[in-house]
């Protein structure tokens, strides 16, 4: 553990062990460009994402505008980030280009939540692809203090500067380094579990300001005709009509009534990645709440937004309205039964953006096609055919004879049901090979931190 305050380095020392270590690798130096760094490590089997930009995140309701901003004006072409929860909740930003991939788990996050018993640690962890540098502050992870370098140098270098900075309740750098006050410390020991911090894709384009452009494009164009046409177009002379109407000659017909338009349940389909992406921070953003004597139940998300349900198992009902007074989410609200002992909670996840596509399989294609999918990774799935009703006859009157036939308008369609562990990226991939695939309910199970996905597939209509 660290030395006590009296064998800490001082400044001075650390300056002078800087000036040193500059001194040997001045010539190194000279000419060359920023030091250079990896993207991922892997440490027990497990492949993190390190070399992260990181930022604090005011609204944990909606994550997606403050992310946007970030990477379009300080890391341009950046398109995944990630969410951790703490003291200050913060996103951090990476590059698919640089080697960075959807569902790696943030090593500075997994280790930020083991360090939260001494929120300002500053560490150097030797591993296979070089020398891990991580600085928290005050349970923050710095914004460019989140870095794998491959040259020891560049390590220590940024480890020395770090050093200067002081109340630092833990230090951690390689016993070889021999800096005093420090404890080497085995990362393949304390990063045993990756935590729920993952790499998520950011959403390329919001759907509801592309129709609004597009729309005033619209009107502009309208209105700008008319003017010119107005412009050519003469005046025609009135005409004086008699007073007295004429009798018209025949009568004329009622116009029909106007033909009703149905929408297809697959003209209007939600974009299963948005629903994945917003139902995944929604899940993330409930997990950070903790309350003492109250377990959280399974989490429900679809296009309506994502609840869950907690139960008291000791404690009373004020310190469930405490935590949510303070924790202030935006858009999350909750309902307490009439003991006082179960809260249904909800949390709004935004517009999810619609979408249409044609139906092209027939059922048993898409039935045939999941079975042998899943037979072929071993993994068990429920099918259930739904075939439409054509109409139904029921008594409208009541107490007489007559009766009035309601038509029933419904669609073909196979229901599916699967439960996983692995990453919502992994099933992506699946879910876009089936046209007209709608998934229409998430469930997350937190003690399994498994995910249950219904949904259904629609059949065309011959």
């Amino acid at each position: 553990m660290a030395a006590d305050d009296e064998d800490e380095l001082t400044v001075d020392d650390l300056e002078d062990d800087a000036d040193g270590l500059l001194d040997d690798t001045e010539e190194e130096s000279e000419g060359s460009s920023d030091p250079s760094w990896g993207p991922t490590m892997v440490v027990n089997n497990t492949t993190y994402a390190v070399s992260l930009f990181w930022q604090p995140l005011q609204d944990t309701n909606d994550p997606y505008p403050e992310v946007k901003e970030t990477v379009e004006n300080v890391m341009e072409g950046a398109d995944l980030f990630c969410l951790r929860s703490g003291t200050s909740p913060q996103y951090g930003i990476g590059n698919s280009t640089e080697g960075h991939k959807a569902g790696m788990p943030s090593a500075a996050a997994a280790v930020a939540e083991i360090f939260q018993d001494k929120p300002s640690s500053v560490a150097v962890f030797e591993v296979d692809e070089g020398w891990w540098f991580i600085a928290v502050r005050n349970d923050l992870i710095l914004s460019e203090e989140d870095i794998l370098y491959l040259k020891e140098e560049d390590a220590k270098r940024a480890f020395y500067a770090m050093m200067a900075v002081p109340d630092w309740g833990r230090k951690i750098a390689p016993a070889s380094w021999e800096i005093e006050g420090t404890e080497e410390v085995d990362l393949w020991d304390i990063l045993k579990n990756p935590g729920g911090s993952k790499l998520m894709h950011i959403n390329k384009g919001n759907p509801k300001t592309k129709l609004i452009t597009i729309g005033a494009g619209l009107l502009v164009l309208f209105i700008g005709w008319k003017l010119i046409s107005g412009l050519f177009v003469t005046q025609k002379k009135p005409v004086v009509r008699p007073l007295a109407p004429l009798q018209p000659l025949f009568e004329e017909e009622e116009a029909p009534p106007p033909k009703e338009v149905i929408v297809r349940p697959w003209e209007k389909l939600v974009v299963t990645e948005d629903l994945l992406n917003r139902c995944q921070a929604a899940v993330q953003q409930i997990k950070m709440i903790v309350v003492p004597g109250w377990k959280s139940g399974m989490v429900s998300c679809s296009s309506s937004g994502a609840s869950t349900t907690w139960t008291m198992e000791w404690g009373d009902l004020s310190w469930l309205k405490r935590a949510f007074a303070e924790y202030n989410t935006r858009g999350m609200d909750f309902i307490i039964d009439d003991a006082g002992k179960t809260a249904v909670i909800s949390l709004s996840i935004g517009d999810i953006a619609i979408h249409s596509q044609a139906p092209k399989l027939r059922m048993y294609e898409s039935r045939e096609e999941l079975n042998n999918i899943f037979q072929a990774i071993k993994m068990n799935i429920s099918l259930q055919e739904e075939r439409p009703v054509t109409s139904t006859s029921v008594n409208q009157y009541g107490l007489s004879n007559e009766t009035k036939t309601i038509q029933k308008i419904s669609y073909p369609k196979l229901h599916f049901s699967f439960s996983s562990d692995l990453p919502m990226e992994n099933w992506l991939g699946l879910f876009n090979k089936f046209p007209a695939l709608e998934i229409t309910r998430l469930q997350y199970d937190p003690n399994s931190n498994t995910w249950t996905y219904e949904g259904q597939i629609y059949e065309p209509i011959l």
